[in-house]
């Protein structure tokens, strides 16, 4: 059974050029296809999956949204894909002001932590 992250941010207004450059480079930054590469082929390391951005939004409102599947091969390898992936969903939400976001593990909801300003894998 896989284990997905899901991300969402709502907001009125699209994203900038500035917000969509900066998403780029986050998303850059933060992507595993090396380690995918890898794993394709000798089999070590992590089962990751590239980050997935949907294209086309599921509501009008709806500036960023996707879902991740994480990596599943043992329960260490999930905690490290949440954490990975919660660091840069941390780093995208600040470079995204002024939106409502949801990002859930399957059906449980990441809790955004205001004063470190990031989301907290370990609830």
């Amino acid at each position: 059974m896989s284990v997905c992250i899901y991300y969402e941010a709502r907001r009125k207004r699209p994203l900038s050029a500035n917000e969509q450059t900066a998403v780029a480079a986050i998303i850059q930054r933060f992507s595993v296809d090396d380690r995918i590469e890898r794993y394709m082929q000798s089999g070590q390391g992590l089962n990751w999956e590239s980050f997935c951005l949907y294209d086309t939004p599921t509501a009008p409102d709806i500036i960023f949204e996707g879902a991740t599947k994480l990596p599943d091969k043992t329960e260490e390898a999930v905690r490290t894909g949440i954490r990975h992936w919660c660091a840069a969903l941390s780093q995208i939400r600040r470079a995204v002001p002024e939106a409502e976001w949801r990002v859930a593990v399957d059906d449980h909801e990441m809790r955004w932590d205001e004063k470190t300003q990031s989301y907290d894998p370990t609830t």
